[in-house]
């Protein structure tokens, strides 16, 4: 018996053996897929109600669509059930973001737009604190009057102090009505309209409506982002909004900076302000309407959807697929921060963003407007 046992094989504990490459695989896949689902589910219920939600602005819109096929290319590198989830969480990833994606693919076959001879042109554009640091003043005025506009929506019309971090009055009115005789001149804060055609009234718009008569510019300044101009075009009055919203974020402090986000929780308040006063006059107006300005906002972020399914982008008369119009001047333009609108009977006929000749880290706006009757 003895002999029995020294004869038996000793029998060891095999070691756990480390997942197989190829399962390994198959869960990196899957993980990605998921994550981006989730991530977009999150943004989702943030964006809009917390002030975190702003962080979405800092994705470019594009990444909406490209990720999702990605992770749809990536699919079949994952075996059986693993590769078919994958591909269901991409697809359904590309489903759930492409609205904030701000890609157009039918801008790609959509046939070069012809205005009509009673188009209205209008011109928005936000002019970098009126051209005070890039470019000289006599480029400036020579671009501005190069556009021919009948309208044009101008803002930052400000200087900015030597940190930056300032915003200071300026009085150029005198120069504006010599270099455009043709046009009146509106002028509230930091927001200027110049219009071909009669002014007829300015109504006060959201948070402007509760300042006092009289308030300096400073208060101008920090409640006033929206200028409707009421404006008789051959006989009707079409509402013309000059709209400059607050910026959210402070991008020169930093993402890993406190400030950076302290500034997004302190102009989160202000700007739902400005987009509901807005909200709240466009509902209200009967008249065609435009508006036109820079919204820093994206087709990412929330703030738009009202506007949006309240009115029609002028975009959808472009024929670029991926409209942009900031940053100029840096490696590449991904974001649209800049947008305009029609609604109430005008009709976007034409709409392009324009080199800013680098006067400005904007594009410029140039849109061509049908009205009732005259289109």
């Amino acid at each position: 018996m003895a002999d029995t046992l020294a004869r038996e094989p000793v029998r060891e504990t095999a070691p756990t053996a480390p997942a197989p490459p190829r399962r390994r695989r198959d869960r990196l896949v899957l993980g990605a897929a998921l994550a981006w689902l989730v991530v977009l589910l999150v943004e989702w219920a943030a964006d809009g109600r917390i002030w975190p939600g702003h962080l979405v602005g800092i994705v470019p819109p594009a990444a909406f669509v490209i990720v999702p096929l990605l992770l749809a290319a990536l699919a079949p590198l994952a075996r059986g059930a693993a590769r078919w989830r994958s591909l269901a969480a991409a697809v359904l990833a590309l489903a759930v973001g492409f609205g904030q994606s701000g890609v157009d693919p039918a801008a790609l076959w959509r046939a070069e737009p012809r205005p009509g001879p009673d188009s209205v042109r209008v011109f928005a554009w936000n002019t970098n604190s009126w051209n005070q640091l890039l470019g000289t003043q006599d480029h400036f005025y020579a671009f501005l009057r190069s556009k021919d506009a009948d309208v044009y929506l101008l803002h930052e019309y400000q200087h900015v102090t030597a940190d930056r971090k300032g915003r200071l009055p300026i009085d150029d009115l005198a120069r504006l009505r010599r270099e455009f005789p043709g046009h009146q001149v509106a002028v509230r804060g930091e927001l200027v309209t110049l219009s071909r055609f009669p002014i007829l009234r300015q109504p006060a718009v959201g948070p402007a409506g509760d300042l006092p008569p009289g308030a300096d510019w400073a208060a101008e300044y920090r409640e006033n982002k929206v200028l409707r101009t009421d404006v008789l075009v051959r006989g009707r009055t079409v509402s013309f909004y000059n709209v400059h919203m607050p910026v959210w974020n402070s991008m020169p402090d930093g993402l890993l900076s406190a400030a950076f986000y302290r500034h997004m929780r302190e102009r989160f308040a202000p700007r739902r302000a400005q987009y509901a006063g807005l909200e709240a006059d466009l509902a209200a107006n009967r008249n065609p309407v435009v508006v036109a300005g820079d919204f820093n906002a994206t087709a990412a972020m929330s703030d738009l959807d009202p506007l949006r399914e309240r009115l029609d982008d002028a975009a959808d008369v472009s024929t670029d697929p991926y409209p942009t119009s900031w940053e100029e001047g840096g490696w590449k333009p991904f974001w649209r921060t800049d947008w305009a609108f029609t609604g109430n009977g005008a009709r976007a006929e034409r709409y392009a963003f324009g080199e800013p000749e680098r006067l400005s880290d904007h594009a410029v706006q140039d849109l061509w407007v049908s009205l009732p009757g005259n289109g």
